[in-house]
């Protein structure tokens, strides 16, 4: 083969390299182009976080958060995986999420098999009658009229916050039939999977959490049989974030949390606003909401250090009450023989208070603006 057609070949190979790498470019400079050709050349990235149907997770997703976070330049998703705490915890490990929220149970449960892929920042609430056991009236009246009974069907969704209400009420009040095995344990997709068991008459009981709950007692066939309003920091929402995440962007980690304060601050003082975001979350009217709200005890930037991280200023008192939540999980766990073992034993491995730390310090220095907008 002479030079000549050697260098036409060459340049055909060349030509058609070109053209293939013009066309694999194109979609990223077209978003180049379009990102410096607009507002979203300011944005300097995206925020993830898995959630479910849980309302309590309402302020941490509404439009205020991410117009915060939007104002500091990242983009806020919050990915509803129907409360699938195994996926989740794979999801938060892989990287594939940045944040997860989760119940203290739902963690331990779902996390101990990856090594605990995330670490606790943060108490989002506590269920107050949030959560609850509710049965249909023509078979169960009350948690005394399960006991000894045979052939009950229960709807609860797996190692989620449903399975430990009734874990604990199983074990505090003596009724196994709140657990059965084989068959009559109806395993479903998350709450509301529950509930449309319960009122097709597949379950005689479902365990449910709001906005489910009100759904379910607004049901004239159904009865509620135990809430968490009877219950003391039995099932307690927390925010967690990948280690590796928070290792590499540890701004972002505080950005999220002090945007979130301020967002649950903003709810509190013009609680309107808050009513409003519940009613577009659920679908409920503004009676249910207002009735469902009294179910949720969210927990502030304040609180959070005080009651739950140990932290405090000096002359002032602080508890670990999360690492008391966590032991005391483990023991409800341990009485149906599913005890999570600890990294080497410690339950402080699970929790990183630096972040709220450094926020509750920057509010008592004066350099927070108003110290209340932490949430404080």
């Amino acid at each position: 083969m002479n030079k000549r057609v050697m260098g036409a070949l060459a340049f055909v190979v060349v030509g058609i390299v070109a053209v293939v790498a013009l066309r694999l470019a194109r979609p990223y400079l077209q978003d180049a182009h379009q990102r410096q050709t607009s507002d979203a050349q300011s944005t300097l990235g995206r925020v993830t976080i898995a959630v479910d149907s849980w309302v309590g997770y309402v302020p941490l997703c509404s439009a205020e958060m991410k117009q915060r976070l939007r104002q500091a330049g990242w983009l806020l998703q919050c990915q509803d995986d129907h409360a699938d705490y195994a996926k989740r915890m794979q999801r938060l490990r892989d990287g594939e999420i940045d944040f997860a929220v989760a119940t203290v149970d739902a963690y331990l449960l779902n996390a101990a098999p990856l090594d605990f892929p995330g670490v606790m920042v943060a108490v989002i609430d506590e269920s107050k009658g949030g959560d609850a056991i509710v049965a249909r009236h023509d078979r169960v009246e009350s948690l005394d009229d399960l006991k000894g009974q045979s052939g009950l069907n229960v709807a609860l969704t797996p190692n989620s916050p449903s399975h430990h209400l009734a874990r604990a009420a199983a074990a505090h009040f003596d009724v196994p039939e709140l657990l059965p095995q084989g068959p009559g344990r109806i395993e479903t997709d998350g709450s509301a999977a529950a509930l449309k068991k319960l009122m097709s008459g597949k379950a005689d009981v479902a365990v449910l959490w709001e906005p489910d709950v009100s759904r379910a007692v607004a049901q004239p066939d159904l009865v509620k049989l135990l809430g968490t309003e009877d219950t003391a920091r039995l099932i307690v929402d927390i925010l967690m974030v990948n280690r590796r995440f928070s290792q590499a962007q540890p701004e972002v980690v505080s950005l999220v949390l002090s945007s979130y304060f301020k967002v649950l601050k903003g709810f509190r003082d013009q609680p309107e606003t808050l009513h409003r975001a519940m009613v577009t979350a659920t679908g409920l009217p503004q009676s249910s909401v207002e009735a469902m709200l009294k179910g949720v005890a969210w927990t502030n930037l304040t609180e959070n250090c005080r009651q739950w991280f140990g932290i405090a200023a000096p002359g002032e008192t602080a508890a670990d009450g999360l690492i008391g939540t966590i032991e005391a999980t483990n023991r409800i766990l341990s009485q149906h023989g599913e005890a999570v073992p600890l990294p080497d034993g410690d339950p402080y491995r699970l929790i990183r208070s630096q972040y709220l730390e450094d926020l509750y310090l920057q509010g008592l220095a004066g350099t927070v603006t108003d110290r209340q907008s932490t949430g404080a």
